[in-house]
């Protein structure tokens, strides 16, 4: 197994997952607690002094309570998401247990909340914490596994909460006792309870004694951002190392400026924030600046201009998570490379006197040019920042575009997999539950589903319209089909986003909005008909059996009146063996109204069959299937002619589709077919080249070829 295999695996194992989405649930907790520490501490005195002030300092406590329960207890904020998303990937039936088993094995190991000296859910807490999380949720989804062989846990006819709550019962138990064990062994034997938290402890340990050298400034900030990479909080998991090893050079630089002397310390934590971490972690300023300069994806372009205002900020979180670059192997380089980069080019501009050395500490949520103002006091530290976010930015840009021809790849094949799998499901009548989290392409399929409601929002699905001719080479009427275009993958097929639709919960949202721009599209082409002719939508047995469906239908109707055009509802022959009594009451009231019906992909089921004896429907289209083999199978066309002759019988229009040739045209004609629609007359047009189209047709009849 190749290395980009073995990476692959892990991007698609539960453990990424769920870092990767507790991560971004995380996300609204991070900007609000960023945001809140920047409003504290922003570097304008008379802006300190008025927060002091005002209603005695209550502003000033409000934002600092707004940190600590966000930003400042990230531990806890990461815990709680992280184990939400592993379990919604593990077990439904246990997922509200997953986060409590995981904060009480937490704080198990670390002994309890109280007589604690540091407070453990903080931002440096965050290594131990994710690691906890993890281990405790592993161990929780094998021990249901193990505890489901256990029958006589289970209570015959008592709740079925009840029985999945005693099933737990044991792995809770089990769980928290090796936690509380184990955090006590590693106390006793260390002998300081600062190895609790045994993330800080070791890089503390690990850092000590070359803090203040060029070799630990880079070992820093490469394991910051691997740690970012593995979907770990780096900056905050080392906060205690850049706070307690890093920062006191600041001080020895004050004290040497004190006594006359020039400052000699180069790296400090100040000095990272100020010249490396431009916009938070991985130079992310940079980053969103060569998204805006490079990208060719409107979804990443929006990405970057959503995260310019945080970045300006230093709050990296929207840009890291949004692209993303966690677990991105693709962009794992620069996200390295540059923040090394910029150590060294800031460390040679500053010991070759170009740039005063860092003589003041400076909060990392100052924005970029102030911040290096205010850390050297000189102009050339704001000069040094633009430098470098121009270094950073040409160091991304080539990736960017890599990554975004790798990504549009997997998430087109991931389309093109679903668009099969659909097909299949439908030709056997088992379609996919693309939103099932065993399905392989689930996360794409969440993201389409997502991508798809907010474009029904925003006007973008759009509507496009195939002629019915008739055979003197009138027009009859068109077809409304639903298209849309993804700005990363083009047009998908209708079936998988009506089967998005109606797993996500908005198929309704969905038919209603087409339904209503089928309307106001009628409106649109009606001063360009002189006699009726039909528009004919589609819409799905789901759709029908919603409450109140066929209510709202008359009302858009009737909203948008069109003389000439007459509306007509197609359901295929499979959703007909679905519609009830009722249904069939609503039809009737529909159909008094001027609305009519037609049976799509008609052939000889015996339901169908039923269903025009009892006069539901107004017209039969012939299935496609029927109508391609005419050509080649004798038996297809005794088939049609027997479904034109009872549909005549039964006063039922007939309508070929798939008429792609004058011959097939011919053919059917013979049989008694006289309304078409294929390519041979016309493709799907979008409203404006189908209105075009409208006007080079016959007025009268005297023409049978498509011009």
């Amino acid at each position: 197994m190749n290395f980009r295999k073995i990476i692959s695996r892990f991007q698609n194992s539960i453990f990424a997952r769920s870092i990767r989405h507790g991560l971004t649930l995380a996300i609204p907790f991070l900007i609000m607690g960023s945001f809140s520490l920047l409003l504290y501490n922003f570097p304008i005195d008379s802006y300190q002094i008025f927060l002091a002030s005002w209603l005695d300092g209550a502003a000033a406590e409000l934002l600092n309570t707004i940190y600590m329960i966000s930003l400042g207890s990230l531990a806890l904020v990461l815990t709680i998401t992280i184990s939400i998303s592993y379990g919604q990937l593990a077990e439904t039936d246990q997922l509200l247990l997953y986060p409590v088993v995981s904060v009480c094995s937490y704080l198990a190991f670390c002994g309890g909340i109280e007589d604690q000296t540091d407070y453990i859910f903080s931002a440096e807490w965050v290594f131990t914490a994710m690691c906890i999380t993890l281990l405790s949720c592993i161990l929780f989804q094998r021990l249901l596994k193990l505890g489901r062989r256990f029958e006589r846990l289970h209570t015959t006819g008592a709740d079925y909460l009840f029985n999945t709550s005693i099933q737990s019962l044991i792995p809770v138990i089990a769980i928290t006792l090796l936690f509380t064990i184990t955090g006590y062994f590693v106390r006793i034997t260390w002998s300081d309870s600062n190895i609790t938290n045994f993330g800080s402890y070791l890089f503390l340990e690990l850092f000590d004694g070359i803090s203040g050298n060029l070799f630990g400034i880079l070992l820093y900030v490469i394991i910051t951002h691997v740690l970012w990479l593995l979907g770990i909080h780096g900056t905050n998991t080392l906060e205690a190392v850049s706070r307690q090893l890093f920062e006191q050079n600041v001080g020895i630089n004050q004290a040497l400026m004190t006594a006359g002397n020039l400052p000699t310390e180069i790296y400090s934590k100040t000095f990272l924030d100020t010249f490396v971490f431009l916009g938070g972690c991985g130079t992310a300023l940079s980053f969103v600046l060569a998204l805006c300069i490079a990208s060719k994806q409107s979804h990443n372009r929006k990405i970057a201009h959503v995260a310019l205002p945080s970045v300006l900020f230093n709050i990296s979180e929207i840009a890291v998570f949004g692209f993303p670059i966690i677990f991105n192997l693709t962009m794992a380089a620069p996200f390295i490379i540059t923040p090394v980069i910029l150590t060294l080019t800031s460390a040679l501009a500053i010991s070759l006197g170009l740039v005063p050395a860092v003589t003041q500490s400076v909060e990392w949520t100052v924005p970029v040019l102030l911040s290096g103002f205010k850390a050297t006091g000189s102009i050339a530290g704001s000069l040094m920042q633009l430098f470098n976010l121009v270094i950073g930015a040409l160091i991304y840009i080539p990736f960017i575009k890599r990554s975004e021809k790798l990504e549009t790849g997997k998430f087109t094949q991931a389309i093109h997999q679903m668009e099969a799998d659909m097909a299949a499901g439908e030709k056997h009548g088992n379609p996919p539950s693309f939103l099932s989290h065993d399905y392989p392409c689930y996360y794409y399929a969440k993201n389409l589903a997502m991508d798809l409601q907010n474009a029904i929002k925003r006007g973008q699905v759009q509507l496009y319209y195939q002629a019915q001719i008739s055979h003197d080479g009138t027009l009859h009427g068109m077809e409304a089909l639903l298209r849309w275009k993804h700005p990363v993958t083009g047009f998908i097929a209708p079936p998988v986003l009506v089967g998005l639709a109606y797993e996500n919960g908005f198929l309704d949202e969905l038919g209603y909005y087409l339904i209503k721009r089928a309307c106001m599209d009628a409106q649109t082409m009606e001063e360009l008909l002189k006699k009726d002719v039909y528009l004919s939508v589609n819409i799905s047995s789901k759709q029908i059996k919603s409450n109140g469906f066929f209510d709202t239908v008359l009302t858009l109707i009737r909203q948008y009146p069109a003389d000439h055009i007459r509306p007509v509802f197609e359901i295929t022959e499979r959703a007909a063996m679905e519609i009830s009594d009722d249904l069939k009451n609503e039809m009737e009231h529909l159909r008094s109204q001027g609305v009519e019906f037609s049976l799509d992909d008609f052939g000889m089921g015996h339901n169908s069959l039923i269903q025009l004896q009892e006069g539901s429907f107004d017209e039969v289209k012939l299935d496609g299937n029927l109508v391609s083999q005419l050509m080649t199978n004798k038996r297809s066309r005794e088939i049609v002619s027997g479904i034109i002759k009872m549909a005549r019988n039964l006063n039922c229009r007939t309508v070929a589709e798939f008429v792609e040739t004058a011959e097939l045209r011919d053919v059917l004609s013979e049989l008694g077919c006289s309304i078409y629609q294929g390519y041979y007359y016309s493709r799907p047009l979008p409203l404006e080249d189908f209105m075009d189209y409208i006007t080079r047709l016959p007025k009268e009849g005297n023409a049978s070829d498509p011009q």
